[in-house]
């Protein structure tokens, strides 16, 4: 019977796969459709380089930099790789690549095998991701309210088309990194923070979760650092107590401990390409607008606005003002993760975060936005809302119809491009 319970899992997990590998079946190999290309690329470099060329350029195929979009580069000079993203996608892609290696005729880790592993990596990790948000999420809701939910979630935003389409992206398996960090914090006693007992595995599972975020992207560490706070209960006065374990220095040992070692493959790597440990690897690109951040812009312009492509994120507003009634200290740290990211996006000298699909930077926030959209969910099924919940079906189908259509990139000559957007649209 127990086996019984988890086929829905495996029904689902398959259709991600299928879904993913149908995708690419029709992409080909080197074209900006391809699992690794520019972005994609230089986030699975490291695994050929790796595994295959010992990290000398020399050794690679001629070209394969160009080949794969630039996403990494190749320095004949100096025999170096050269890769301004972090190992972490890598890391988590690095079994499905091995496999694919294996079953690769050519062996030079770009392969057709390794493109179609990459799926499945993606699948895996979304499957993954969507079932420990479903278990943290069951602590609280209702299994009707919470299968609505992570409905909308998937079909209602970017979600899908990053477990599916954009499988090499970093998006996904943050997604997976953020719904691990708050599933393991819901198991997390309260007296254990902060004392010797929160020594043990629990501590170690979630410093290392914090590590794993902080090297798959490294801004989202700022991101992920406030769930310390996150509440396993909303119990009255249990705020206090995460906040005094939060802070204490036990907990903030572990978490410091976690990521220093996580961190140590990669400063050696920019110890080799850079010739310093510590060193900013996107250069020149920063946040020229952190005082005058371009948060309309992020939100609402045609060119990737989160609210504009996702408008079922728009019911966080009252969700955010339900979720209160269950817990005010839930509903504070989502507002607060929401408020963060979008200003550091809208800071960002490329605030619309380049090629990419409705705002793609919060995707791995879904895990925390997915409780307000809950208590939406949870408020419309307890009062009969069925005006609300029809809402709800028009803006799952307008976000499928655009991301069906959409083809990568905003093709508009300017952010505000509404001629673009309605092309795409109608």
């Amino acid at each position: 019977m127990r086996a019984v319970r988890f086929l829905p899992w495996v029904i689902f997990y398959g259709l991600v796969v299928f879904l993913s590998l149908n995708r690419h079946s029709r992409s080909g190999l080197y074209n900006y459709h391809s699992e690794v290309w520019a972005d994609k690329a230089g986030y699975m470099v490291y695994l050929p380089a790796t595994f295959c060329y010992g990290f000398d350029a020399a050794k690679f195929p001629a070209g394969i930099d160009a080949k794969t979009g630039q996403g990494f580069s190749l320095n004949r000079t100096t025999h170096k790789v050269e890769t301004k993203y972090s190992y972490g996608v890598a890391l988590l892609q690095a079994p499905f690549w091995a496999v694919g290696q294996a079953l690769a005729g050519d062996k030079n880790g770009f392969s057709s095998a390794v493109h179609r592993a990459i799926d499945v990596a993606a699948a895996t990790y979304f499957a993954w991701g969507i079932w420990l948000l479903f278990a943290a999420l069951r602590r609280q809701f209702s299994g009707p309210v919470v299968g609505l939910t992570l409905g909308l979630l998937i079909l209602g935003t970017n979600l899908w088309y990053y477990a599916v389409i954009e499988t090499g992206m970093s998006h996904v398996y943050s997604f997976f990194a953020f719904a691990l960090l708050l599933w393991l914090l819901g198991r997390v006693r309260i007296p254990a923070w902060g004392t010797r007992a929160g020594l043990g595995g629990e501590l170690a599972a979630v410093a290392a979760t914090l590590a794993l975020i902080s090297v798959l992207r490294p801004l989202n560490l700022l991101l992920a650092l406030p769930l310390l706070l996150w509440p396993a209960r909303p119990a009255a006065g249990q705020w206090a107590a995460q906040l005094r374990g939060a802070l204490h220095w036990r907990t903030l040992a572990a978490v410091a401990l976690a990521v220093g070692l996580f961190w140590i493959p990669q400063l050696l790597y920019y110890k080799y390409a850079r010739g310093g440990y510590f060193v900013y690897s996107y250069g020149h690109e920063g946040f020229p607008y952190w005082l005058a951040p371009r948060l309309a812009e992020v939100w609402f312009a045609p060119n990737n606005g989160s609210l504009l492509y996702n408008p079922v994120l728009l019911l966080l507003l009252p969700g955010l003002w339900w979720l209160a009634r269950y817990s005010g200290w839930w509903s504070g740290l989502a507002a607060l993760l929401w408020a963060g990211a979008s200003y550091l996006y809208a800071s960002w000298w490329a605030y619309a975060l380049g090629c990419g699909y409705g705002g793609r930077g919060f995707v791995e926030l879904y895990p925390v936005l997915a409780w307000p959209l809950a208590a939406v969910v949870a408020h419309a099924l307890g009062r009969r809302r069925w005006v609300l919940g029809a809402l709800c079906v028009l803006l799952v189908a307008y976000n499928l119809r655009v991301s069906l259509r959409f083809d990568r990139c905003f093709y508009g000559t300017h952010d505000w491009d509404w001629d673009a957007y309605q092309a795409l649209v109608k």
